[in-house]
């Protein structure tokens, strides 16, 4: 009996020992558990899409008219976009409005309401719309491209603008709780601004010399630095139907590196072109061309075979930017090709992942007969972008 007794006695000792210990311990667990979200609080990421130039042309309207589906033609890439946090491209053509003529010919773009609709679907950020092309409407088509996205969209258009003030602007977005920084700016505009508009499009030439109007991008970048994480600047340079950065490019990216940008996105070429990290104390991804995301040309006259075929792809690059205790991490760099598909008929335009891309869809291609394949397609991206970028 009494051995019953002490048994009682020390498993209700226990039990009062035990309602006062294990309240101890979920409060030190809370704890550990509260520092590591704070911990977590001081490191933020942001995962970035990259692409080229939206350049939409007339074979695109005519497959539309003759029963395209347009909604199909991003379908295969659009989960890259939804996905990520921060997209941007190079919106190549005018949109366009009643009082403006529709074309996708002869060098000069001007695209219909329902193009910058299907653009808007792919849940874009920012597009930089400083380009050879944004001039083709004139006055007019700027403010035309520029109210729409400001009025149908939530996406940021950088590189043109409708006063002076707004030249002024500060291109800012936060993202994730990293503050992006935007400049845009193109080598020149194909119909030449007239003297009072010629704050509506960001050119990086200097009126007279035609050399990089350094004094011009300082400023700009000096506008936001101080208050921004990331600088990007989205740039419409080189040669077009080339591989090869040109040496203004180079001297543009290394400058751009001198004055803190951080990631330089490249186009105008129609091809692809390499990416490379340059700089001493500081690093500067840069993409020298990212080709084209969208095209329609079939066969362009100014170039032979190979840029033919190179115009039918481009690359499409994710990265991750990440903030830690102030400081930035720029990584997992990776690209794809992506090919614009149209067949024999030029109709049944579709972006198409190149591990997507079937042998149905390669041997079908319009320019399949001209050597455009599969086999093209690795070729030139394994000869121009770094594997580490692959």
């Amino acid at each position: 009996m009494k051995n019953i007794t002490k048994l009682l006695i020390f498993i209700a000792l226990l039990i009062f020992i035990l309602i006062i210990i294990i309240p101890f311990f979920k409060k030190e667990n809370n704890n550990i558990n509260v520092n590591k979200s704070i911990k977590d609080d001081n490191k933020t990421t942001a995962k970035l899409t990259l692409v080229g130039d939206f350049l939409f042309e007339q074979p695109f309207y005519d497959a539309i008219s003759n029963g395209d589906d347009k909604e199909k033609y991003f379908n295969r890439v659009k989960n890259y976009f939804i996905n990520d946090d921060l997209s941007i491209g190079n919106m190549e053509v005018v949109i366009g409005n009643d009082n403006l003529d529709i074309s996708g010919t002869g060098f000069s773009f001007c695209a219909p309401m329902w193009v910058g609709n299907l653009v808007n679907s792919l849940d874009l950020e920012v597009l930089s719309t400083a380009n050879n092309h944004a001039n083709d409407r004139g006055y007019a088509g700027i403010k035309s491209s520029l109210d729409f996205f400001a009025k149908n969209t939530s996406i940021m258009t950088v590189g043109t603008s409708r006063t002076i003030d707004e030249r002024n602007n500060k291109h800012i977005k936060d993202i994730n709780g990293i503050k992006f920084g935007f400049i845009s700016y193109t080598y020149g505009t194909n119909k030449k601004l007239s003297e009072d508009n010629s704050y509506a499009v960001n050119i990086y030439r200097t009126k007279d010399t035609l050399e990089i109007n350094k004094e011009l991008i300082k400023n700009d970048i000096d506008n936001i630095k101080d208050e921004v994480d990331v600088i990007i600047a989205i740039i419409h340079f080189g040669i077009e139907f080339t591989n090869d950065p040109n040496n203004e490019q180079i001297e543009l990216a290394n400058y751009l590196n001198s004055l803190g940008v951080d990631i330089i996105v490249g186009s105008h070429s129609h091809s692809i072109q390499p990416i490379e990290w340059i700089g001493d104390e500081h690093k500067t991804l840069v993409y020298y061309s990212l080709g084209n995301f969208v095209s329609a040309d079939d066969d362009i006259s100014r170039t032979g075979e190979k840029f033919d075929n190179a115009y039918q792809f481009g690359l499409l690059s994710t990265l991750n930017v990440t903030k830690e205790n102030n400081k930035i991490v720029i990584d997992n760099v990776k690209t794809i090709p992506i090919i614009n598909y149209f067949n024999q008929n030029m109709q049944n335009f579709e972006l198409i992942p190149f591990s997507e891309y079937s042998k149905e869809y390669e041997t079908t291609h319009y320019r399949y007969s001209y050597n455009f394949n599969k086999e093209f397609i690795k070729n030139m991206y394994e000869e121009v972008i770094d594997s580490n970028f692959r």
